[in-house]
C-alpha cells in the first residue's frame, strides 16, 4: 500500500536526467548529479527517474567509510555466523543445487559430497547461478535463451594500485567526467569501446583511513564504466594500452602527479576477468539492468518464484544492485526464512 501511494512521486516514467531538469537549468550542474546512475550500471538518459533519490541520499545524509575497507563488513558477518553456531566452508565450490521436483533439498559440491538442507540461498551472480547450478529442465522461465534476452548493466575496467606515497591533497572520492559525457555513455550503451574520452572514478581512501596500506603508502582504486561482454571488445588485446591511457589521465586530469613512478602493486580487472574469474554473467557487475520491466517486483523474487525452499540474495534480485540494497535483500531473505520456520 505504501508503495502504491508513493507511485505518483517516483518519476519512473521519466529518466534521471529529465528529473534533474526539474531542479537545475545549468547543463553541467545537471550532469554532476547524474553519475550515480552508474551505481546501477545505466545511462542517466535511460535509467528511471526513481533513482535520482540516490544523489539526494548521498548529499542529504553523506557517504560513510568503514575503517579497513568494505571487506570488514563480511568479516564481521562471518564472526557473527560462527558465534551463533554456524559454519563457513571456504574454497568449497558448489557443482549444483539438488531438487525433488522443484523443491530445493540441498547442494552437491565439486568433490561429490552432498549437503542436505531445509533452505538453499543463492548468493552467486543471478544469471551465472541459474545457468550453472540449476538443471535447465527445471527453469523454463530462466532458460539459457531467456537469460540471454534479458537486459544487463554495464561492466567496469578496474585498476587496484599500491603506491609508495600518500597523495594528501586529493580527496577520498574523485569523479572525472568525459568532455562529452552523453557521447561517452551512449558508447557504453551501444557496446562500443569508450575510446580516448571517457569518465572514471578514483578512490584515494588512505587520506581517510591509514589502515588500508603500510605506513607512508596508500591504496588507489580506479573504476571506468565500460560496455559489458555483449560488446566485441577484445580486452586481452586492449587492456595494456587502455591501462597506459588511464594512467595518463590519472596523472594529468586526476592530479596524481607522477603516479607511475610510485606504483608498487598493480592489479587490472577487465570485463573478461569479471566473467571468467569472478563468475559475473557477461561481466555485468551491476547485474540485471534496472529498466522498468526489471525493477523492484519485476526482478527475480527473493523467494525464487516457481520453486520451494530456494532463496536469492544479491544484485540480481529485489530490491536491486548496490551494497546497501544487497544487504537489504539478505535481510528480506532472513525474515522470509524466519517466518517459514517459525
Amino acid at each position: 500500500p505504501n508503495f502504491l501511494k508513493a507511485l505518483p512521486y517516483l518519476d519512473a516514467h521519466k529518466s534521471i536526467y529529465d528529473v534533474l531538469g526539474n531542479y537545475y537549468k545549468e547543463e553541467e550542474l545537471k550532469l554532476s548529479f547524474t553519475f550515480q546512475a552508474k551505481y546501477i550500471g545505466m545511462s542517466p538518459w535511460v535509467a528511471p527517474g526513481t533513482f535520482s533519490m540516490i544523489s539526494y541520499l548521498e548529499h542529504k545524509y553523506g557517504v560513510f567509510h568503514i575503517e579497513g575497507g568494505l571487506n570488514k563488513v563480511s568479516k564481521v558477518i562471518s564472526e557473527l555466523i560462527i558465534k551463533k553456531g554456524g559454519e563457513i566452508f571456504l574454497d568449497t565450490p558448489v557443482k549444483e543445487i539438488l531438487f525433488e521436483d522443484k523443491k530445493a533439498i540441498g547442494i552437491k559440491l565439486d568433490n561429490g559430497d552432498i549437503i542436505e538442507s531445509d533452505s538453499v540461498i543463492i548468493n552467486a551472480d543471478f544469471s551465472t547461478a541459474m545457468k550453472n547450478l540449476i538443471p535447465e529442465e527445471l527453469r523454463n522461465k530462466y532458460s539459457n535463451k531467456n537469460l540471454e534476452k534479458k537486459k544487463y548493466s554495464c561492466s567496469t575496467f578496474m585498476l587496484y594500485i599500491g603506491v609508495d606515497k600518500i597523495y594528501k591533497n586529493i580527496p577520498h572520492h574523485n569523479i572525472i567526467f568525459a568532455k562529452d559525457y552523453k557521447k561517452n555513455v551512449k558508447k557504453i550503451s551501444e557496446n562500443k569501446s569508450v575510446g580516448g574520452d571517457f569518465s572514471f572514478y578514483i578512490q584515494n581512501p588512505s587520506v581517510t583511513d591509514s589502515t588500508l596500506a603500510p605506513n607512508g603508502k596508500s591504496s588507489v582504486y580506479v573504476l571506468v564504466p565500460v560496455a559489458n561482454n555483449n560488446s566485441e571488445i577484445d580486452w586481452e588485446l586492449e587492456k595494456d594500452d587502455f591501462t597506459q591511457l588511464l594512467l595518463d589521465k590519472i596523472e594529468k586530469i586526476g592530479e596524481f602527479k607522477g603516479i607511475r613512478d610510485h606504483i608498487e602493486e598493480l592489479k587490472i580487472i577487465t570485463p573478461n576477468d569479471w566473467e571468467i574469474d569472478y563468475d559475473v554473467y557477461k561481466g555485468a557487475v551491476f547485474n540485471l539492468s534496472h529498466n522498468i520491466m526489471q525493477m523492484l517486483w519485476f526482478r527475480p523474487h527473493n523467494e525464487l518464484e516457481g520453486y520451494k525452499n530456494l532463496f536469492l540474495v544479491g544484485g540480481g534480485t529485489h530490491p536491486g544492485s548496490g551494497l546497501p540494497t544487497i544487504y537489504g535483500s539478505a535481510k528480506i531473505v532472513a525474515d522470509l526464512i524466519d517466518k517459514k520456520i517459525g
